[in-house]
């Protein structure tokens, strides 16, 4: 049976309950498209403020809904690939430099469940970003023949009080979670290529400290993360 609250507050004893055992992927892929279904919702929700830019024009209004649906389509893929596959990838790469050994769906379990804390950041970030969207002010666009027009109102979205404050929320919140998600993953990276503690660590802190550097550089330009993730 599995025990998430156990995986959430006490990861290495929850690691421990699986090993010598087969890797089954039935959850970890869950939570992952959990995520993936919730990033989607943000990101159509982010998208949506395209269709408002373009309101004034018949053609923009279905542009707005096409963007919409893309950013949806591209968060939910963009979650599953680059938070699950690509992450679990990069973990075993690095682990192979202290010779760590293990199958890579044992890796891809186990980053299947250190994800469940940044669902549950993405969850709490959507809910912020639905409290956000109506006090963001979205300038209209009148021509889509007009590339300086366009970047400007991008310009102006991006520069908007709420839309800056919502970024620099949702960025604090999905570093914290991260970081609890990455707590995770080191004691599951340990157990999957049975590494020590110390390689672990440094094979996840890795990645991550880049992601939060990359965050961080967002939360500096004022660009907002695509799919809330």
């Amino acid at each position: 049976m599995i025990h998430l609250l156990d995986l959430l507050v006490h990861p290495e004893r929850f690691f421990s309950t699986l090993e010598g055992k087969e890797p089954d992927l039935k959850i970890p892929a869950a939570i992952a498209l959990a995520g993936a279904v919730v990033a989607a919702v943000a990101g159509y929700a982010q998208s949506s403020l395209f269709a408002d830019m373009f309101a004034e024009m018949g053609a923009g209004a279905g542009m707005g809904a096409f963007m919409g649906i893309m950013g949806a389509a591209g968060a939910f893929l963009g979650f599953l690939i680059i938070w699950w596959l690509v992450m679990a990838g990069v973990f075993h790469v690095i682990s192979m430099a202290f010779k760590g050994t293990g199958k890579f769906t044992r890796t891809l379990e186990s980053t299947g469940y250190g994800l469940l804390p940044t669902v549950i950041g993405s969850i709490i970030s959507t809910l912020i970003l639905f409290s956000y969207l109506p006090r963001i002010a979205v300038p209209v666009v009148r021509d889509l023949q007009d590339p300086v027009a366009i970047q400007k109102a991008m310009q102006e979205l991006m520069l908007d009080p709420a839309m800056k404050e919502f970024t620099q929320v949702s960025i604090a919140i999905s570093i914290l979670f991260l970081i609890w998600s990455a707590n995770i993953w080191i004691f599951g990276v340990r157990q999957a290529r049975g590494i020590t503690l110390k390689h672990a660590c440094i094979t996840v802190i890795i990645p991550v400290a880049v992601y939060i550097l990359y965050m961080v550089y967002m939360l500096v330009s004022g660009i907002p993360l695509p799919g809330g993730a």
